[in-house]
Formats: structure tokens, C-alpha cells, sequence
């Protein structure tokens, strides 16, 4: 697998925004409105379709929910005490621990457990990818509403439109969906990837002249070694192996997510940060990457 076939089409989305937002071209009006379009309308397809398209095997396979659960909850904790040991500021501090744990499970997962896998891969890799964006959306919404101003805080989790997505896809997973339902469904699933990166270097603004150089070093220790890592171990203990084994070492070993930087903004916490830390921890992610491959 050529790896610079999954970085740079992801760089050069992001660059693209970061020109279109300095040459005026993308203004803040419009940027809130992909990043409304990404939160509330981009995320809830995609969950719905993933979860719509899950075999039942799948669905009541326990392992498969503990090694995608479990060393996320063991990553936020310790990136929760690291922010605490740094006394990070308010509006950082629920940044650092949802990019932590939360990576780009779909835009970078999804190609690479194709080039590692093969297609078969795919819905096993959706499904995977679906529990870690419900995580971040319950857990990790909950963190950034905790640390968020008086308005945010007002937030309910039933108005998660992601949240009833997911029951949806469920509970009409029986059903067939009609072609002329799947064709818009598909154009706003393959709209979310690109946009999101385009929000994301527009984002990222004059930001670079206040990277965080330390933090986002140790949170992409975190995030890229230490979280596949934890999988590793895991899944060596409980004797997982074969596509489980192979897909949930490979999402867990993803970059910062590009939707962490959608919620930052949403929530009115440091979405610089965010930003830069998807385009750090992406470059890193070619190094990491290789030894990962090396391993599998």
C-alpha cells in the first residue's frame, strides 16, 4: 500500500480550505454553514446508513464491542489527567481529551482498511467506525458541554440527531432502502469527508503561529501509539484476531479526527487547536502508519 495515496488527498483538502478562507473566498458565514451541514446532517446519513447496513452477527458479537469501547474510555482517563497535570485552560481542556481518543475513523479508515483488506472489509469497518462517532457524540459531547458556556450547557442529548440516527438505522435495518432514497443518501454520505477537511483548513486561520508544539507532540503520542497499543494488548488477552483484530487496530491507530474540530467550533471551545491538531498528527500518521503495517 502507497501511503502518501491516503495522506495526500487528505492534505491537499485541507489546503484547499486554508487558500479559499485567506483569499476571502470562504467567508465565516459560509463556514458555519458546512459546519452545520457536516454536525447535523452529514453525520446523522452516515450513522444511519452504517447502522442500517450491519449483519446481526455483527450486532451481537461482544468482543467486538469491548475492544472499541474499552480503550477509548482508557484513553480519555489518561488524557484527562495529563490535561489536569498541565492545568490546560478551559476552553482546551475538552479538546485535548476528545482528540485523544476520538480519530478519523472514516475519511482515513475507510480507504486504508480497503488497501490493507479489501472491499469485504468495509461494513465491518462502517460499523466500527459508527461506535467510535457514537462515543465521541454521547461521552465526548458531554465533555465539551461540561467545560462550554451557559448556552451550550442548555443542550440535550435527545436533540442528537445523530443519537436517532443510530436507533433508525437499527430498527429499519430490515427494511430495504428504495433506490430513489439511496441515491441523495449517497451524494451527502461522499459530501461530508471533503467538507469537513475544507472546514478544517479554513480553520485552521493564522493558528499556526500559536501551535501548542508540546501538547499536541504528546497528544499525538497518545492518540497514534499508545491508543493501537492498548488495542493490541487487548485483543492478544482476549484472543481476537482475523478481520476484528485487523479493523479495530487500524481505526484505533487513525489520526485526529476532522469532525473534532466541527465540534470544537460548535461548542465555542479552542478549535485551532483542533485544526492543528488533525494536520500534525495526519503527517505523523505516515510514520506510524508504517510500523503499524509492519506489525499487522
Amino acid at each position: 500500500m502507497n501511503i502518501l495515496d491516503v495522506i495526500l488527498p487528505i492534505f491537499g483538502m485541507i489546503i484547499a480550505g486554508w487558500l479559499l478562507k485567506q483569499t476571502g473566498i470562504l467567508k465565516d458565514r459560509v463556514l458555519k454553514i458546512i459546519n452545520d451541514y457536516v454536525y447535523y446532517v452529514g453525520i446523522t446519513v452516515i450513522t444511519f446508513v452504517s447502522l442500517h447496513n450491519t449483519s446481526k452477527d455483527l450486532l451481537f458479537y461482544p468482543d467486538l464491542y469491548i475492544l472499541n469501547t474499552v480503550p477509548l474510555i482508557i484513553i480519555m482517563l489518561i488524557a484527562y489527567a495529563v490535561a489536569k497535570h498541565w492545568a490546560l485552560e478551559k476552553r482546551l481542556f475538552p479538546v485535548f481529551i476528545i482528540c485523544a481518543f476520538y480519530g478519523n475513523t472514516g475519511y482515513i479508515g475507510f480507504p486504508l482498511n480497503i488497501m490493507v483488506q479489501g472491499y469485504d472489509s468495509l461494513d465491518l469497518t462502517a460499523f466500527i467506525s459508527t461506535i467510535h462517532t457514537l462515543i465521541v457524540m454521547t461521552i465526548g459531547v458531554h465533555i465539551l458541554k461540561k467545560y462550554s458556556d451557559d448556552d451550550a450547557k442548555n443542550f440535550k442529548f435527545y436533540k442528537l440527531p445523530v443519537l436517532w440516527a443510530a436507533v433508525l438505522g437499527l430498527l429499519l435495518s430490515w427494511v430495504e432502502i428504495p433506490d430513489l432514497l439511496m441515491l441523495p443518501i449517497s451524494l451527502i454520505s461522499q459530501s461530508v469527508s471533503p467538507l469537513a477537511l475544507l472546514a478544517t483548513g479554513a480553520m485552521v486561520g493564522c493558528a499556526g503561529c500559536r501551535i501548542q508544539l508540546k501538547e499536541i507532540g504528546v497528544l499525538s503520542v497518545i492518540k497514534l501509539l499508545l491508543m493501537p497499543a492498548i488495542v493490541l494488548i487487548m485483543a492478544t488477552m482476549m484472543g481476537v484476531s482475523g478481520t476484528v483484530y485487523k479493523t479495530s487496530l487500524l481505526e484505533a491507530a487513525t489520526p485526529v479526527a476532522v469532525t473534532n474540530t466541527i465540534l470544537a467550533a460548535q461548542f465555542k471551545h479552542d478549535y485551532e487547536f483542533a485544526s492543528n491538531a488533525v494536520v500534525i498528527s495526519t503527517g505523523l500518521f505516515a510514520i506510524s502508519l508504517a510500523l503499524l503495517l509492519f506489525i499487522i
